[in-house]
């Protein structure tokens, strides 16, 4: 999951909220997107996160 740092995502559905992840551990992924606004998103689960965000590549 380390190598997940610093990759560009972007939401599935909802808002097209894009960003990059920002910290990563056991716990939680926190997302700091930086498009349309800047905010942070901390999932708690692996699952969660991979439903929910798609990669920027």
């Amino acid at each position: 999951m380390q190598e997940w740092l610093n990759k560009p995502v972007k939401m599935k559905t909802g808002p097209r909220k894009r960003g990059i992840v920002e910290y990563v551990d056991e716990q939680y992924i926190v997302v700091y997107f930086t498009h349309p606004r800047k905010e942070r998103v901390i999932f708690s689960s692996t699952e969660s996160f991979l439903e929910k965000i798609e990669w920027l590549e």
